[in-house]
């Protein structure tokens, strides 16, 4: 396996640990051991078009990896693995939704469009099948007993970076200017920056829809941040606007590094979006709940073998789908060699205890999202690469 001893990576790679597994293990009867256990359906409900593909191929990466290394067993139990393409509305998510739910699954993982959540919940309720949600999840959506959330809500980015700037910057009383595009998460993002921020956090702008990024569209929006002289900027713009928005603050006197700070989004330089930024790029600060430098030794583990195995650093979606395999794994775990059910995994994945993951140990809390830390990054080179370079920890949220 590229080099690397597979008992080695099994043992820095098992994902969860499990209050009393080992008890609940030795009470099973012999008769039945993992290797005989019966097969499992999986369904990955993952977007092979539409805008989130290349978030949707990071979110089958993840999962299939982890079953790689467990020789395609959850549990001891042999997955076949059903995949349905989300495509870009929630309309489409629904319809392969129900592909799945036809295919028998003992339970989904993925969904990378945030307004898909809750356009299905009641549905999923319904079903009894738990779905281990692996992207960002609108963050005032209400908990769902069949619903799990594996990476972040859409407002921690906003949280992280405030509770940092609060700190940074005279416990809230330097002035932050906002701005974002339309939207349920723009809007999610700006509330949870400045209830958190307080007083110093300025009223956000918001960008009228359909802009084009150039930098005379951006121009009237630099004018009027620069004129409010802030020692920051949170921005929630779509990737090929951020170099845009940043020669804009440049030519409105304001320059991003030494006059301002602008921090945003860690999705907004992730995987692909990074390619999309480009040099202009260098010095955005960023929230995310993961970074490929992390220094811990399952990061280095996974991170070396998701790169060999990919010729790319590992994403935090991909992160956050082999995690929901970590969790799957433990869960059935527990169920030992009794007959399975979707509504059983969903009892039992109330057990799951400390997820030991490449982005830090994490675990689930009442609302069944991550309680986790978030880290501080920075576009810049790392050699001859533009990189999220590691800066700090932020803040532990959930």
């Amino acid at each position: 396996m590229d080099g690397l001893d597979r008992r080695r990576l099994l043992g820095l790679l098992t994902g969860v640990g499990v209050a009393g597994v080992t008890g609940g293990l030795a009470g099973c009867s012999s008769a039945g051991t993992p290797s005989e256990r019966s097969g499992v359906s999986i369904g990955l409900l993952v977007p092979a078009t539409g805008a989130n593909k290349e978030v949707g191929a990071d979110l089958e990466l993840g999962f299939k990896l982890y079953l790689d290394l467990h020789d395609g067993k959850l549990g001891g139990r042999p997955v076949r693995i059903e995949v349905e393409d989300e495509g870009e509305s929630t309309k489409s998510g629904a319809a392969a939704l129900e592909n799945l739910y036809k295919a028998q699954v003992l339970a989904v993982v993925g969904v990378a469009n945030p307004d898909l959540l809750p356009f299905i919940r009641d549905r999923v309720e319904e079903a009894k099948v738990p779905l281990l949600a692996a992207h960002a999840s609108p963050a005032e959506m209400p908990s769902a007993p069949y619903i799990w959330r594996t990476s972040y809500l859409t407002d921690e980015p906003a949280l992280a970076i405030a509770h940092y700037l609060r700190r940074r910057l005279g416990n809230g009383s330097g002035r932050v200017s906002l701005i974002t595009v339309p939207g349920t998460a723009g809007a999610e993002l700006m509330l949870g920056f400045t209830s958190v921020y307080g007083s110093g956090a300025q009223d956000a702008i918001t960008v009228r829809s359909g802009i084009k990024p150039t930098i005379g569209d951006y121009a009237q929006y630099a004018g009027e941040i620069a004129d409010r002289n802030p020692k920051a900027i949170f921005c929630n713009l779509p990737s090929s606007h951020i170099v845009k928005f940043m020669d804009a603050l440049s030519q409105a006197g304001l320059k991003p590094g030494s006059d301002v700070e602008l921090y945003a989004p860690g999705a907004i330089a992730e995987g692909k979006a990074l390619d999309e930024l480009t040099d202009g790029a260098r010095g955005l600060f960023t929230a995310m709940h993961y970074s490929a430098d992390l220094n811990n030794l399952a990061n280095h583990t996974f991170s070396s073998l998701f790169q060999s195995k990919f010729q790319r650093s590992p994403t935090a979606f991909a992160v956050a789908a082999y995690d929901a395999a970590a969790v799957l794994d433990q869960a059935l775990t527990l169920a030992g060699d009794g007959t399975l059910s979707a509504p059983k995994v969903n009892t039992l994945l109330s057990n799951v205890g400390q997820v030991i993951s490449p982005r830090g140990n994490w675990q689930f809390n009442q609302q069944r999202s991550p309680q986790q830390k978030w880290y501080l990054r920075k576009v810049e080179k790392d050699g001859p690469i533009l990189s999220n370079v590691l800066i700090s920890d932020l803040a532990t949220l959930g």
